[in-house]
């Protein structure tokens, strides 16, 4: 790979490597679709959005359920790849770790992760039903914490749970490889 900001190509090239074809990687592709969307909304960089989305999860296997070191490693991994900023959203995207970054980019991050880990579990139907009514609370079932993720970010973004919606209904549903 070349020095300099990761591409968009060698970012995929990353994941294809690192996470093979699993479901993390699908999910890691849907998350970094969804914070590129995020990005437009928010009027923030969408093609780095993109990559940090897209990369967030490379160490997923590596860490072997070690969570305290989930991102934290993948950050480690990108140094010189991707800004300060987006090596920290990476780092504390995992309450796990312990780490925090309050920038858009990172909670934004906590954001896209959650609402794909929802769609998922939950179903693109269901989930749109919730976010279209503004309330997610009875469709989170074993994950409570995913209302403070999803709705709490968004509200800290001046996002309602509508336009969550909207952008989740214009991405393709979630491949399983």
């Amino acid at each position: 790979m070349s020095a300099g900001r990761l591409s968009l190509a060698e970012a995929e090239q990353l994941v294809a490597e690192r996470l093979g074809a699993t479901p993390r990687a699908a999910h890691s592709r849907f998350v970094g679709l969804l914070l590129q969307h995020l990005a437009v909304e928010l009027g923030a960089d969408a093609g780095l959005w993109r990559l940090v989305g897209l990369v967030h999860d490379l160490d997923y296997f590596a860490v072997d359920g070690d969570w305290s070191r989930h991102g934290v490693l993948a950050a480690d991994w990108l140094q010189g790849r991707l800004p300060p900023e987006a090596l920290a959203a990476i780092a504390a995207h995992d309450h796990r770790t312990g780490i925090e970054s309050t920038t858009p980019l990172a909670q934004c991050l906590r954001l896209a992760d959650g609402l794909a880990v929802l769609d998922e579990a939950t179903g693109r139907d269901a989930t749109l039903a919730a976010l279209g009514a503004g309330a997610i609370e009875h469709i989170v079932a074993s994950r409570p914490f995913l209302v403070a993720i999803i709705a709490g970010t968004a509200a800290r973004q001046g996002l309602d749970l509508a336009t969550l919606g909207a952008i989740l209904a214009a991405l393709p549903r979630q491949a399983q490889p």
